[in-house]
């Protein structure tokens, strides 16, 4: 009789969901948090790019920058080209050609998880980026 009462006891049958039901939220949350990361990574380097572009664009080929903001539209991708705000100023503004160029590009980028807009206010985020040369 003891025997039967200690295998009822040492059962271990729903050890394994419990340990699921404990841990899963965890690794949701890890999940949750690494897919966004890299889209946020992916859309800033992108955005780091176009300044990047658009500058190099700009001093080598147009001080006009309606020209400045079609190229960089142009190599933009996709998910962010229409939906950039790209600022050119130039330093110099009565001769273009013998000072600086700065532009600067931000977007509001969706959040593609609802865990990790908990943890930034809200569901898209501010990117930006700015690049700074010397107009040759």
């Amino acid at each position: 009789m003891f025997a039967n009462i200690i295998k009822r006891i040492k059962k271990e049958d729903g050890q394994a969901v419990v340990e699921l039901a404990l841990t899963l939220p965890i690794l949701i949350m890890i999940l949750c948090g690494i897919i966004d990361f890299g889209w946020l990574f992916t859309n800033q380097n992108s955005i780091d790019n176009c300044a990047r572009e658009g500058a190099r664009y700009a001093i080598v080929n147009s001080t006009s920058e309606t020209a400045i903001e079609d190229h960089i539209r142009a190599i933009a991708p996709e998910n962010i080209a229409d939906t950039i705000e790209i600022d050119i100023t130039f330093s110099n503004v009565s001769n273009p050609q013998l000072g600086d160029v700065i532009v600067i590009i931000s977007d509001e980028i969706d959040i593609l998880t609802p865990i990790v807009g908990v943890f930034v206010q809200g569901e898209t985020m501010n990117l930006s980026s700015s690049c700074t040369m010397k107009v040759e």
